[in-house]
């Protein structure tokens, strides 16, 4: 009788751990006047595919050097960091793009993408604050 007791109180504990973790955000550039952004918009910029936003202007990509935001980032784009950096340099190496520039917090991250025209981030939703302009993670 006691196990199934033990197992209930587990699953419900796993439930809630389920329903605390952290969202993410995507954080812009507080000019930018992208009201939302698409699963494939999102891998394609975090990509490189995809190196301007609509008006033309250029798509700066920030990342935290290390940390849970970028190993959630990064299998959201089912991606391994080697993997990520490759694809990155192959566009920097036949003149398509420019690597992604790195930060070390996340805090930081959020300064560069407000001071950075055509800035994109990825961080915890917590973090997604003024100046910024914060959009849900597709």
């Amino acid at each position: 009788m006691k196990c199934p007791m033990i197992r209930l109180t587990l699953l419900s504990l796993f439930a809630v751990a389920g329903t605390l973790q952290a969202e993410d955000a995507i954080v812009l550039n507080p000019a930018s006047t992208v009201p939302a952004i698409s699963e494939d918009q999102f891998k394609d910029l975090f990509l490189g595919k995809r190196l301007a936003w609509d008006d033309g202007s250029k798509v700066v990509v920030v990342l935290v050097k290390d940390g849970p935001a970028n190993d959630i980032l990064m299998k959201r784009l089912g991606k391994t960091p080697q993997q990520f950096q490759t694809g990155w340099k192959k566009l920097v190496f036949t003149g398509k793009g420019a690597m992604p520039e790195q930060v070390d917090s996340e805090d930081a991250l959020v300064a560069f993408v407000a001071k950075t025209p055509g800035a994109i981030g990825f961080v915890d939703k917590a973090k997604a604050k003024d100046p910024v302009k914060a959009i849900a993670a597709p």
